[in-house]
């Protein structure tokens, strides 16, 4: 558990535009989080979240700041959508950033370096995260871009660690059929120095998965996350990355 417990103090709203419809909140530290939690989102899908959002920052991609949240029963006792979506216990919170929009089709081209631009799609094929796409005719990106600061932040990591992601990753923001950069010998060699040593921080985020988060199919989901990032010291991933 967080050596430094946060302590949501108030539910404000729920977020009626994203897919798992988290929950604004306000927490004792004094910033809003977006918090998804348990039975609303599927227990898997929170761990990879918690797992997806450390490895993030150790690659030190843009990701708002986040934590476990603590979430007491009586803040959903009397508003049954909350109460059955949101259980007591600890949650996953990504700090709010206010004033941002998704990222459109051109401000993922002009507005995002190109080592981010490089960085983004190497970590989502990593961890098997099909989940952000768009195209010149939209799509569901999971980037947010604050305009008045110009700086993009990754978002919604739940859906990683598929595996059977199919040929969603033709529709990534970053996929081939939407950029005119590729991988050189060069991108790899410093790829693999950024993702190779992974084990550390992937034993220190399912150490601290909360306990209710666990389930019989725990171990065995770990399992695969474990082999699924084990694919980045493969010859085999990298002659993929195009």
């Amino acid at each position: 558990m967080p050596e430094n417990d946060i302590f949501v103090d108030e539910i404000i709203r729920r977020i009626e535009d994203c897919a798992t419809r988290p929950f604004l909140c306000r927490c004792d530290d004094g910033n809003l989080y977006v918090v998804k939690g348990w039975p609303g989102v599927p227990n898997n899908q929170l761990i990879a979240e918690w797992v997806a959002a450390n490895l993030a920052k150790k690659l030190n991609l843009s990701i708002p700041d986040f934590s476990l949240v603590y979430v007491s029963a009586e803040l959903t006792e009397y508003v049954p959508d909350w109460k059955s979506d949101l259980g007591e216990g600890y949650a996953f919170g990504m700090q709010y950033i206010d004033g941002v929009s998704p990222l459109t089709y051109q401000q993922a081209h002009h507005n995002v370096d190109l080592q981010s631009q490089k960085d983004i799609y190497l970590f989502d094929r990593w961890i098997v995260n099909a989940d952000r796409t768009l195209t010149q005719m939209g799509g569901n990106v999971n980037i947010i871009f604050d305009y008045l600061k110009n700086r993009h932040y990754l978002i919604d990591h739940n859906l990683a660690f598929d595996h059977h992601p199919g040929d969603v990753f033709d529709y990534h923001v970053y996929g081939p059929k939407n950029r005119e950069w590729h991988y050189d010998i060069v991108d790899k060699l410093e790829g693999l120095d950024k993702i190779s040593d992974f084990q550390v921080t992937l034993d220190a985020a399912i150490n601290t998965i909360p306990e209710y988060w666990i389930t019989d199919d725990t171990n065995e989901f770990v399992e695969l996350m474990r082999n699924l990032l084990s694919r980045g010291r493969d010859k085999q991933f990298w002659s993929d990355l195009t």
